[in-house]
């Protein structure tokens, strides 16, 4: 009970940007926990007819609506233009893929997620949103309104030798593990300009970029004996299990080792070659 305790415990500490003018992340947000006495196993997978272009939008559907209050702080919405849904789509695949996994699926903008992101934005909160379900959130908020640094921020840190990440959920590499885990597949982010940053307040943060993922990451298992296991993020490709050699049914096919649906690669391969082009 006691660990249980301090998973629940919010915290806004930035492992990798001690410098108060600089970007900070915020704790990656309650795990999801679920209670088994046999072992982790998942509700997440799919069937090949579950993961069309129209059932994908309803795998976002979990969120309680719960009110917003209104504050003063929001100064303007800012949500991503089509070339940065393509870049955040983009840079997240290719943190993926640096991970050598045999089930890492593919990334897809969700306007769905977008929108709920949007609307926690718009509340220049440090903290993380309530109602969430089977919907994971990572937070990003800086004195300066270029957010390219977001994601390199929370993957790195898995590279930070206080935390000793093993690739599974702590406290101090959260954002990391819901970056790669392997069994997302859709991402939607916001982006708000703040005359000032709720959890942050006097420190010079005026802009919050949020991104919200499904399925969730960041799995804890209590055991029958009363142990967490934090589940790993995803499945390492070693001997004969090389990448791809685990996507799941909804994701047969791999390109450049993440596991896709055949006739949606087209879309995303043009995609992300455009983004490459502007961005090169």
């Amino acid at each position: 009970m006691f660990h249980l305790l301090l998973l629940f415990v919010p915290g806004i500490i930035a492992y990798n940007v001690p410098f108060l003018n600089s970007a900070k992340v915020s704790h990656s947000g309650r795990c999801s926990t679920v209670f088994s006495v046999v072992g982790p196993t998942s509700s997440a997978e799919t069937t090949p007819e579950e993961n069309n272009g129209i059932q994908r939008e309803k795998r976002a559907y979990f969120l309680r609506q719960f009110p917003y209050y209104s504050n003063n702080l929001l100064v303007t919405p800012d949500p991503p233009n089509d070339f940065m849904r393509k870049w955040i789509t983009y840079e997240h695949n290719r943190y993926r893929r640096m991970v050598p996994a045999s089930d890492m699926n593919m990334l897809y903008w969700s306007d769905e997620l977008a929108a709920s992101a949007q609307q926690h934005a718009n509340t220049c909160d440090f903290r993380h949103s309530r109602g969430r379900v089977n919907v994971g959130e990572n937070i990003w908020a800086a004195p300066y309104s270029n957010y390219s640094d977001a994601i390199s921020i929370w993957f790195n840190e898995v590279h930070n030798p206080r935390c000793g990440c093993n690739h599974a959920y702590k406290h101090c590499c959260g954002h990391y593990v819901q970056v790669v885990w392997a069994k997302t597949n859709l991402v939607g982010c916001g982006f708000a300009r703040c005359r000032d940053v709720q959890g942050l307040f006097g420190r010079g943060h005026r802009n919050v970029f949020v991104c919200h993922y499904n399925p969730q990451g960041n799995t804890v298992f209590v055991t029958g004996s009363g142990q967490l296991y934090a589940v790993p993020a995803f499945t390492w490709a070693s001997g004969n299990k090389g990448r791809c050699s685990d996507c799941p049914a909804s994701a047969p096919a791999c390109f450049q080792g993440l596991c896709y649906m055949p006739n949606e690669q087209e879309q995303y391969s043009s995609t992300t070659n455009n983004v490459t082009d502007i961005v090169a």
